[in-house]
This record gives structure tokens, C-alpha cells and sequence, in this order.
């Protein structure tokens, strides 16, 4: 009981550490849990199983806080960053972070109501849904499309083809690891900052939540089913499914940092069931374990959702201790002065973690972020990024598109 405890206050602080260091991926410090124990030669089942899901679930809801406050996202939750970030400058910060954790304890609490149906549902969902993943993303982008005016429905278009031109092509030629963080703190970081130093921005007084106007359960449901979308299917992550929740909630922001904090939080914990249910890893920590343990036991399950229920709701209480904490040093710096201090940490940890050709790849995409800025996208639009390469990998179009460009 004792190990277990350890271990479990371990995972929490390592998965606290990931969150609030942009490019500290938890999946770095799953490569180096994971080698640690076959160096040890020895494996306690449950021990692995505390250490790996009570960080993974911690950073889920920790990951939150730079995205919203330095604009400085991690993929899981760089959408974040658009309405986070509007709600920062109007004064109302605190709440967005505190919209994305009741969102993240939503999804948590609807996992726990629906563990014995989905056991028996998740291999009928997988086989039923994967055939037609590309059809359902092409409804939504259509969706969004429609809804904007005339004037703006090609460009947002444009945005969103030029950018998802750009993503097939890195991620045909580089690892994901490789591109993702460097293109995402261009996309959302990077341009985000640049534009506030350009705008010379101020960070305006920020108010304290008196009363949250926000069905939050509908965010949490549409983040809840998104998110089991991420942890089923391969080649779906939380940003993909970021846009799926968008169009659930309707434009409603509020609603949709809440089904953000869902998507976070039940696409880790899902990947896990899915482990267990279809034997297929879906993230970095379900490969951790598989490696570990070789798989979840049904006995297993359950015990890794008491951990996941247990992280879920001390990391809301630590992230929402820590934001409030964040939020008034904030509060205390000139805007412009931090958004350049930001501009200069992201830069060096790209530099240091991904070398020159993610500084290039940050850069390339900063100026695709801030043109989406001066035409007036929608940011959102740059998840093309993304989705583009997830539909022709749905559609069998990949390997012709590749062709087709010489790749």
C-alpha cells in the first residue's frame, strides 16, 4: 500500500511537471518509466499502473494553464488557446481554466456512469465508426463553412487547405514528434504572441468567478463522446476531436473550453479501456503499459479507473491552486514585456528540442497564423493541419496524394 501511495504521488507530480512545461511531452517521461522497469527486472502490476495513469490523467487537466494564460499549447490542447485567450482578455481567465477542469471532472463522472455499458459497446463503436471517419470530419468542416458569410467562406477555406497541405507533406516526411510541437506553437503560440506585441495588447484586470453561465454538462457530454472517438480510433487525436465538439456546442465558448476539458480527460482514460477492450494502444501512456504489463486485466480495468478517478479530481484542485496562482503573477507583468518572454522560451525549447528544422517549421507556420490573423479565419481553421492528413489517411488517399507530389 505504501508503493502504491508512493508511486501515486510520483505520477501526480511528474504529470504536474509535463503540464506546465510546454514541450515536456509525457510521452518522454513514459519512454524513460518504462525503461526503468525493465531495468528493475521486476514488475508490480498495480504500481505500473498508478505511476502511469495518475501522470498521464494529471497532465490531461494540468496542460491547460500555459495554453490558456502564455499561449504556449501542447497539441492535446492548443484549441484552447482561441477562446481561452479572448476570455483572458476580458478579464474572465481564471474562468476559462476553471471551465476546462469542470469540463475534464464532466467527462470523469460520465466514465464512471457509463463503465459497464462501454466495456460491452467499444469494440461495436470501433467497427461501426471507422469506415466512415472521413465522411463524418467532411460533414463537419462543411458544417463550419456553412455557417460563415460569403466573403469569408474561400478564404477560410484557403486557410484551411493551404494549412492542411502543409501538415500531409511534414508529417509525410517527419515523425509526429518532430513536427508537432514546433507547428503547433507557431499556429497558436507563437502568432498569438507576435500579434499581441504588434497590437501592443494589455492584459486588462482579471475578475473573480462569481457565478459560471454555462451549461456545462452539454460541453462535458459533446468533449465525453469526442473524446471516445480519440481513444478508440487511430489517426484521431484531441485536436480533431476539438473540432468534432465544436460544431456539438455550437460556436458557445464557453461550452467548448468545457468539452475541451473532456475530450482531454476521457480520450487518456478511454485509451486505457481501450487496451483492455480491443488489446490496441492509442496513446503514449497505453503503450507504456502494454509494455509493462503486456495488457489490462478486467480486475486491472477497474483499479486503473479508481487511480484515473482519483488524479482526475486532485489535479482540478492543484490546477485551479496553480492558476490562481499563475493569474495574479500575470497580473503584476507588462503584457507586452511577457508575450515576448514567451515568444523568446518557446523559441528556445523548439530550438533545443526539435533543432533547426522545427525552428523552421515554427516559423513557417507563425506566419501562417498570424495571415489567418490579418484576413480575420478563424483560427480554428488552421486545425486543417491536422484533419487534411487524417482524411486521406481514412480515405486510402494518402499514398496517391504522396505520389501525386513527388514525395
Amino acid at each position: 500500500m505504501l508503493d502504491i501511495l508512493l508511486l501515486f504521488a510520483a505520477g501526480m507530480t511528474l504529470g504536474v511537471l509535463a503540464g506546465l512545461v510546454p514541450g515536456l511531452h509525457p510521452n518522454t517521461l513514459l519512454v524513460i518509466i518504462v525503461s526503468l522497469f525493465w531495468l528493475s527486472g521486476e514488475t508490480n502490476p498495480l504500481g505500473a499502473l498508478t505511476l502511469v495513469v495518475s501522470m498521464s490523467v494529471s497532465n490531461a487537466i494540468v496542460n491547460f494553464i500555459p495554453s490558456i494564460f502564455f499561449g504556449a499549447p501542447e497539441p492535446d490542447s492548443c484549441l484552447s488557446v482561441l477562446p481561452g485567450h479572448r476570455l483572458l482578455m476580458e478579464g474572465m481567465g481564471y474562468e476559462a481554466l476553471f471551465l476546462t477542469v469542470a469540463g475534464g471532472v464532466g467527462a470523469m463522472l460520465l466514465t464512471l456512469a457509463a463503465f459497464p455499458f462501454l466495456l460491452w459497446s467499444i469494440p461495436f463503436i470501433y467497427s461501426g465508426i471507422h469506415a466512415y471517419m472521413t465522411w463524418l470530419l467532411l460533414l463537419v468542416l462543411a458544417l463550419l463553412l456553412w455557417q460563415e458569410k460569403r466573403g469569408m467562406l474561400l478564404k477560410s477555406l484557403a486557410v484551411f487547405l493551404i494549412s492542411g497541405g502543409a501538415g500531409f507533406m511534414l508529417l509525410s516526411a517527419m515523425s509526429s514528434e518532430q513536427v508537432l510541437f514546433p507547428a503547433f506553437s507557431g499556429l497558436f503560440g507563437i502568432s498569438l504572441s507576435l500579434g499581441s506585441i504588434m497590437q501592443s495588447a494589455s492584459l486588462p484586470p482579471q475578475k473573480k468567478i462569481r457565478r459560471i453561465e454555462c451549461r456545462w454538462m452539454k460541453g462535458a457530454l459533446a468533449g465525453w463522446l469526442a473524446g471516445l472517438f480519440v481513444g478508440i480510433l487511430p489517426g484521431i487525436g484531441p485536436a480533431q476531436a476539438g473540432v468534432l465538439a465544436s460544431r456539438a456546442v455550437r460556436g458557445n465558448e464557453r461550452d467548448f473550453l468545457v468539452s475541451l476539458g473532456g475530450i482531454s480527460t476521457s480520450n487518456i482514460v478511454f485509451t486505457f479501456i481501450a487496451l483492455h477492450v480491443l488489446g490496441k494502444t492509442r496513446s503514449g501512456a497505453a503503450w507504456a503499459l502494454s509494455e509493462i504489463l503486456g495488457g489490462i486485466t478486467a480486475g486491472e480495468v477497474y483499479f486503473m479507473l479508481l487511480i484515473a478517478t482519483l488524479s482526475c479530481f486532485l489535479s482540478s484542485i492543484i490546477t485551479l491552486r496553480l492558476g490562481s496562482g499563475f493569474l495574479k503573477a500575470v497580473e503584476r507583468m507588462d503584457y507586452r514585456k511577457m508575450n515576448l518572454g514567451v515568444v523568446v522560451v518557446v523559441f528556445s525549447l523548439v530550438a533545443l528540442l526539435s533543432g533547426l528544422s522545427g525552428v523552421m517549421i515554427m516559423s513557417l507556420t507563425a506566419l501562417m497564423g498570424l495571415s489567418c490573423a490579418y484576413l480575420g479565419v478563424k483560427k480554428m481553421y488552421m486545425m486543417g493541419f491536422l484533419l487534411l492528413p487524417t482524411m486521406l489517411y481514412y480515405s486510402g488517399l494518402a499514398v496517391p496524394a504522396l505520389v501525386l507530389l513527388g514525395l
